[in-house]
C-alpha cells in the first residue's frame, strides 16, 4: 500500500479555482458613510405589503407556508431596516429539510433498468412524441412507482416504501460512453457548474432583477439550488467497474404488435444482449432478469391476436412477460382526456445542457412543448412498471442477495474463509485460479486485473460487491454496511483503489442511513476515517475528483442529519470541499451556506445555551453574504446577513453590536453595499436618495417595489470598511476555536 508521502499530490480540475469566488467580480463597497436612513424607512414600508416569490425552477414541490417564531432578541432599534420576512429561519433544527436531503439520497441509489426494443417499437413511439423511442416513454414514470413496496431485508422482516423508484437506461449506450475525464470544460464539475449557472441565470431572467430570497417554504431559494446541485452530483457518475448502482438488475426487451416474426425478433433481442454486439462488457454481471413486453396498437391492430401472441410469449419465455396497450396517435393539450407526463428528476449534467426534457414553444397551440399522453396510457404504464418492479425486480434482488449471501459471503465470513484471505494475503495462498490475470503485472495475488483495473464479474469480490449494492438498493443497510466492511480489506490488499474506496464510501453512508445504527454505539471517528479513506483514494491514487465530491457532499448532508455533534464533523467535510476546490465559485458559496447550516443546527446541552455554534454559523453566513454580493446577487446576500443577524440575536451581549469595532464596521459595510446593489439593479439611483417629506417620490418607489415578487429583506446601515477584511485570514483559519472565532479573525 502506498504511503500518503509518495502519493502524487491532489489537484484541483484546472476548470476551477480553489480560491472563494475568485472568478466572480467584485462587489462595490462605499470609502464614505452615506446615510440610508430614509430610503430605508421607504423601503420598509413598500415591502410590507409584499407577498412571497414562487419556488426557484419547476421541479420543486409546492408546499404550504410556514409561519414563524417570535424573535427572542430585536436588532438595534437605532438603526433602521427593512421589514423582516415573516417565515422563519431555515437554519432552524426543525425546518432544514433533513429528511428530505436523506430520501433524495436513498432515491439516487435506485436498481437500474435497461431498455432494449425493436425498431418499430421505437417507431410507434416516435408517432406519440417521443423521440428517444420507448426508453424516452418510460423513463419519466420510472423514477417513482405508484403505491406503496414492500421489500423483505435479509432477516425476513418486511417494511413498506413509498418513495421508491427504479431508472430506466437505453442499452445501447450502457457501459460503451467514452471514460469522462475530470478536467476540462468537458468534465463533469464543470458540467455541474455550469448548469448552477444557467439556473441562477433562468431565475433572473423570469423573475426580475435577482432570484427569490426564499421559497415556498420559507428556506432561502439557494436551498432550492443546493438540492439541485446534490441531484446534480448523484446523477453525473455513470456506470462503473468499482460499484454496480448503474449496472442493469433487469433488461425490458420490447416489441410491438406491428411486427411480423414478434418470437423470432424476441429470439434475436435477447442473443444479441448475450452473446451478440450489444452484450455489456466484463465488469458487467450478465446474469440480469429478462423482461418481454409486447406493446400493442390500441387503434390499428386486434387485441384478440395481441393476446394470443401474448399467451405465446408467456409459454417460451416464462412469466416475465407484460402487455402494454398504447394508442398510436400524438395527444396534445386540446384533448379531453391529456395528461402531462412528469418531468424526469434525475437528468444528468450533460443532459440539462443539451436541453433534453426542456419544452419547446408550440406556436400553433399557444402551449409549450411538454409531452401529453391519454390518460389511458399515462394509467397502463404506471400499471406496467408497478407490476415489473413488485413482481419481477425486487423478487429478483432479493432472490440473488440471498444466494450470493448464503454461497459467497457466509464463506467468507467463516473460519475457513478468514484463513484463506490471511493466508493469500501474507503468503500468497488460496489465490483463484484467474491470479493470472493481473497478479504478475500488480504484485497482487488475487481476482483483480491490474491491465484493465476492475474484477471480472464472476470473481467473489465483485459477487461480494454487487451483493452489497443489492441489499442497499433494497434499503437493507444493515446488511450492505457489513458487505462493504468485510470486502473493503480484500480491495486493499489487492491494490484496488477505486473499488477500496468506493467500499469505504458506501460503508460508511449505509452506516448513516441504518435508522438502528443512530445510537452513540457508532462512534463518529470511525465513520469520519471511512470517509477520510474513501476520499484520500479518490483524489490521490484515482484522481477521481467526481467521485471524491459525492463522498463528501454525502458527508456533509448525512452527518448533519444526524444531529448532535455529528454536525460539526459535517462542517469540517464542508470546509475540505472549498480546500481542495472540487466546486467552482457558485459552488464554493452553496458549501459555505451549508457550513453555516451544519453549525446552525447544532442544539445546545439542555436548557443552556452551552454546546451551541450560534456565532460559527453566523459568521459563515457573513461570508456567504460577501460572497453572493461578488456574484452579483444582491437578494440573496440579503437573505444571509438576515440570517446572520437572527443567529447573532441569541449570542450579543449588546443587541445588534459587536464587541470589536473592525468587525462592526465590516457588517455595516456590507449591508449598505448590499443596498446599494439591490437598489440598483431594481432601476434606482442609489446617490438619488429622496427626501423624508417627499410623498411622490416615496410612492413611487413603493409602486416599484410592489410589482415585483419577492421578499422583504435585511438591506441597511452604512459602512466605511473594505470587504476583505475578514476574508484575509481564511475561513479555515478563523475556525479553529469555537468561542472567539472574531477575535481571531
Amino acid at each position: 500500500m502506498t504511503s500518503p508521502g509518495d502519493a502524487t499530490p491532489v489537484k484541483p480540475p484546472p476548470s476551477f479555482s480553489p480560491g472563494v469566488g475568485r472568478s466572480a467580480s467584485k462587489s462595490r463597497y462605499p470609502d464614505e458613510h452615506e446615510s440610508t436612513a430614509s430610503i430605508d424607512a421607504e423601503l420598509s414600508e413598500a415591502r410590507s405589503v409584499s407577498s412571497p416569490t414562487p419556488p426557484l425552477s419547476a421541479t420543486t414541490a409546492e408546499l404550504p407556508i410556514r409561519s414563524a417564531s417570535p424573535q427572542s432578541r430585536s436588532v438595534r432599534s437605532s438603526t433602521p431596516q427593512l421589514a423582516r420576512s415573516s417565515f422563519g429561519s431555515p437554519f432552524d433544527g426543525r425546518f432544514d429539510g433533513s429528511e428530505d436531503i436523506r430520501s433524495l439520497i436513498i432515491r439516487a441509489f435506485s436498481p437500474t433498468v435497461a431498455v432494449y426494443a425493436s425498431e418499430d417499437t421505437d417507431e410507434l413511439v416516435r408517432n406519440k412524441g417521443f423521440k428517444g423511442g420507448f426508453w424516452e416513454l418510460l423513463r419519466p414514470f420510472g423514477e417513482t412507482v405508484t403505491g406503496k413496496v414492500i421489500i423483505r431485508d435479509s432477516i425476513g422482516s418486511s417494511r413498506a416504501w413509498e418513495d421508491y423508484g427504479v431508472r430506466f437506461v437505453d442499452l445501447k449506450g450502457l457501459g460503451r460512453a467514452p471514460a469522462s475525464r475530470d478536467s476540462g470544460r468537458d468534465s463533469p464539475l464543470a458540467q455541474i457548474e455550469e448548469v448552477l449557472e444557467q439556473q441562477l441565470g433562468s431565475a433572473e431572467g423570469s423573475l426580475g432583477a435577482s432570484l427569490p430570497s426564499k421559497d415556498v417554504l420559507g428556506f432561502p431559494a439557494t436551498t432550492s439550488l443546493a438540492k439541485l446541485f446534490l441531484r446534480q452530483l448523484l446523477s453525473s457518475t455513470p456506470a462503473a467497474p468499482h460499484e454496480t448502482f448503474g449496472h442493469p438488475v433487469a433488461s425490458v426487451i420490447a416489441i410491438s404488435s406491428r411486427n411480423k416474426a414478434p418470437l423470432e425478433t424476441l429470439r434475436q433481442l435477447y442473443a444479441e444482449t448475450n452473446t451478440g454486439d450489444k452484450r455489456l462488457p466484463d465488469w458487467v454481471h450478465q446474469e440480469y432478469l429478462r423482461y418481454y413486453v409486447l406493446v400493442h396498437d390500441e387503434e390499428r391492430d386486434d387485441i384478440t391476436e395481441s393476446t394470443k401472441l401474448y399467451d405465446q410469449m408467456k409459454r417460451h419465455f416464462g412469466l416475465h412477460c407484460h402487455l402494454l396497450r398504447l394508442r398510436s396517435s400524438q395527444c396534445v393539450v386540446t384533448d379531453d382526456d391529456s395528461v402531462q407526463v412528469p418531468h424526469c428528476e434525475w437528468l444528468s449534467p450533460q443532459e440539462h445542457l443539451s436541453g433534453v426534457g426542456e419544452a419547446e414553444t408550440l406556436v400553433d397551440l399557444g402551449t409549450d412543448g411538454t409531452p401529453y399522453l391519454f390518460d389511458s396510457d399515462v394509467s397502463a404504464i404506471k400499471s406496467f412498471i408497478r407490476e415489473l418492479t413488485v413482481q419481477s425486480v425486487i423478487p429478483f434482488m432479493e432472490n440473488r442477495v440471498a444466494v450470493w449471501n448464503d454461497q459467497v459471503a457466509s464463506r467468507r465470513r467463516g473460519i475457513s474463509g478468514r484463513f484463506m484471505s490471511m493466508s493469500r494475503r501474507w503468503a500468497g495462498f488460496g489465490s483463484s485460479s484467474r491470479s493470472g490475470i493481473g497478479g504478475s503485472g500488480g504484485g497482487n495475488s488475487g481476482n483483480y486485473d491490474t491491465e484493465h483495473n476492475y474484477y471480472r464479474q464472476d470473481t467473489p469480490e465483485a459477487i461480494l460487491r454487487k451483493m452489497a449494492d443489492f441489499a442497499f438498493m433494497l434499503r437493507d443497510w444493515k446488511l450492505a454496511s457489513s458487505t462493504y466492511e468485510m470486502i473493503r480489506s480484500d480491495f486493499g490488499n489487492d491494490k484496488a483503489w477505486k473499488y477500496h474506496a468506493g467500499a469505504h464510501e458506501m460503508c460508511a453512508v449505509s452506516m448513516l442511513l441504518n435508522p438502528l445504527a443512530m445510537s452513540a454505539k457508532i462512534k463518529l471517528e470511525s465513520v469520519d476515517q471511512m470517509f477520510e479513506t474513501a476520499c484520500y483514494s479518490y483524489l490521490t491514487r484515482c484522481s477521481d475528483a467526481t467521485h471524491a465530491l459525492r463522498c463528501l457532499a454525502l458527508a456533509v448532508e448525512l452527518l448533519k442529519s444526524r444531529g448532535g455533534s455529528a454536525t460539526e464533523s459535517a462542517a469540517r467535510w464542508a470546509m475540505r470541499v472549498m480546500d481542495f476546490g472540487l466546486v467552482g465559485s457558485v459552488g464554493q458559496i452553496l458549501f459555505m451556506e451549508r457550513v453555516a447550516a451544519c453549525y446552525a443546527s447544532k442544539t445546545p446541552v439542555g436548557g443552556a445555551k452551552w454546546g451551541a455554534r450560534r456565532r460559527k454559523a453566523g459568521m459563515w453566513s457573513i461570508f456567504a453574504a460577501d460572497q453572493w454580493l461578488k456574484a452579483g446577487k444582491p437578494t440573496l446576500a440579503s437573505a444571509c446577513l438576515e440570517e446572520a443577524e437572527r443567529l447573532y440575536a441569541d449570542v450579543l451581549e449588546t443587541d445588534g453590536v459587536f464587541p470589536m469595532p473592525e468587525m462592526q464596521s465590516f457588517i455595516d459595510n456590507l449591508r449598505h453595499a448590499v443596498k446599494v446593489e439591490y437598489l440598483q439593479a431594481r432601476g434606482f439611483d442609489a446617490q438619488d436618495e429622496p427626501a423624508a417629506d417627499d410623498p411622490l417620490r416615496t410612492e413611487e418607489i413603493s409602486e416599484k417595489l410592489d410589482k415585483r415578487n419577492h421578499r422583504r429583506s435585511l438591506i441597511g446601515l452604512p459602512a466605511q470598511l473594505d470587504a476583505g477584511t475578514l476574508m484575509s485570514a481564511g475561513p479555515r483559519d478563523i475556525e479553529e476555536e469555537p468561542n472567539d472565532d472574531f477575535e481571531r479573525a
